[in-house]
């Protein structure tokens, strides 16, 4: 028995530091993905001009009143701009992780991190985020969406806590940065936002139910959030740009009838689309094996769903439907929507009790899964590898031509992205119009006086 025991020992701590290494890796891999990610399309725009801080300030004032409210999330991106892609490789790098690492507190309720719950994690998103390069690599969709997710996990911290412990509270010294954390957290994104409101009021909306005590962080993290999120939505800027993309949509065609058509009308025909979407992006997929393990939780094995759960699971719907007010609902605004469909899930699954022949072979699951994962990854690196040396072969005609005193360059574009994993799948590269943005932009990032994409030859 005492050597079956050493062995069971050996045997377990041998599959935690493999699942250590492979997390590793997954870490390591990770960076490199982003350092093979070059600059694109809104970078450009958002590195005119920048030489200072104060620079960040002035255009995050200046784009407020005229573009909108996302002040915090452009102000990241202009601030790794300013200090230069390679410092944001790294910091996107650790700001990934810890993004994880929260989701993982979320689910299990605990600091501790777990390899193989930090495995699947990654496995879950590699294959359920739609825009998974523009979330995680693109450095401006990264700050808008990846960062400001995890800001918001990190101000739910204390509240799950809380749920979880009726005895926690914040410290004194805490309680202000905590307001603070609730401005920024609600200053993120749109979609991401709405769904934290809706988090909020159902999470107080019980306390009051249940006559459970409030206590001074809680009403000062809604508070701090509330003006974040009243900042994000109330930007003057914002009007413009609904109006910018409301003429673009006309000028395709995609409006003409739109705006002759009765409010309802409209409502119901953006709910159906969203809809449509939710389903394209596997979102009901996840729903329906949430409420098939929380059906067999509740009804068969006669247990109590955590309370978050519902929380998480009515953030996930507030995320999704909260863009039934904008005219479009591009794939990267769904990264909140599977977030906290994640985390629904996970937290069913660990309640639920799983068979003990899976339970034993958690670590070969895992393993298989990674195999499945690898002809992906495989993929894709190639995609964005290619994409990154068609990016550098550009970079230095451009420069060459400059040197000459060529100042209005024709390229070899569009650079194509195949794969959702590639930071520029779904974005503008170079058009074929000098006039039109991106162009403009990354004429000005060049010093050159104009830049077109042409279809074919080699201009290189």
């Amino acid at each position: 028995m005492k050597i079956s025991d050493r062995n069971y020992n050996f045997l377990r701590f041998l599959k935690i530091r493999l699942l250590m290494i492979v997390s590793v890796c997954t870490i390591l891999l990770f960076l490199v993905l982003n350092i093979f990610t070059p600059l694109i399309a809104d970078d450009y725009s958002y590195s005119l001009g920048i030489q200072s801080v104060y620079d960040i300030l002035v255009s995050q004032y200046n784009q407020y009143f005229t573009w909108g409210g996302r002040c915090v999330a452009h102000f990241l991106a202009q601030f790794w701009l300013l200090l230069g892609k390679p410092v944001f490789n790294a910091a996107n790098t650790v700001v990934y992780v810890f993004f994880i690492s929260l989701l993982q507190f979320h689910i299990t309720g605990k600091i501790k991190i777990n390899p193989a719950v930090f495995l699947l994690i990654n496995i879950f998103f590699w294959f359920l985020v739609p825009a998974w390069g523009q979330n995680f690599l693109w450095l401006d969709g990264s700050c808008n969406y990846l960062w400001t997710t995890a800001i918001i996990l990190l101000f739910l911290v204390p509240f799950r806590k809380r749920q979880d412990n009726s005895g926690f509270n914040l410290p004194m010294p805490l309680l202000f940065p905590f307001f603070l954390l609730g401005i920024l957290a609600g200053w993120g994104n749109e979609n991401s936002g709405a769904a934290v409101l809706f988090l909020l009021i159902a999470y107080f909306a019980v306390k009051i139910v249940k006559r459970k005590r409030i206590v001074v962080f809680e009403v000062l993290g809604a508070i701090g959030f509330l003006i974040g999120f009243s900042l994000l939505i109330a930007a003057p800027g914002n009007y413009i740009r609904l109006g910018v993309i409301n003429s673009r949509l006309e000028a395709v065609g995609s409006m003409v009838t739109l705006t002759r058509e009765p409010f309802i009308k409209r409502l119901l025909e953006r709910f159906f689309d969203i809809t449509l979407l939710y389903y394209k992006n596997k979102g009901f997929a996840v729903i329906a094996v949430s409420l098939f393990f929380g059906f067999d939780l509740v009804y068969h094995q006669k247990r109590r769903l955590h309370a978050f759960v519902y929380f998480y699971a009515l953030a996930a719907v507030a995320a999704c439907y909260s863009m039934l007010a904008s005219p479009s609902f591009p794939d990267r605004a769904f990264l909140s929507v599977v977030v906290f469909s994640a985390i629904t899930l996970g937290s069913i699954l660990l309640q639920v009790e799983i068979p003990e022949i899976i339970k034993r072979n958690v670590v070969i699951f895992i393993f298989l899964a990674l195999a499945g994962v690898s002809f992906s990854v495989l993929t894709a690196g190639k995609n964005i590898m290619g994409i990154y040396l068609k990016w550098q072969n550009r970079k230095e005609y451009i420069l060459s031509e400059k040197e000459k005193g060529n100042l209005d360059i024709t390229v070899k574009a569009p650079i194509p992205a195949r794969d959702r994993h590639a930071a520029l799948y779904g974005l503008a590269d170079i058009l074929d119009d000098k006039d039109l943005w991106p162009n403009t932009s990354v004429a000005q990032y060049f010093g050159l006086r104009s830049i077109q994409g042409l279809d074919t030859g080699d201009p290189w």
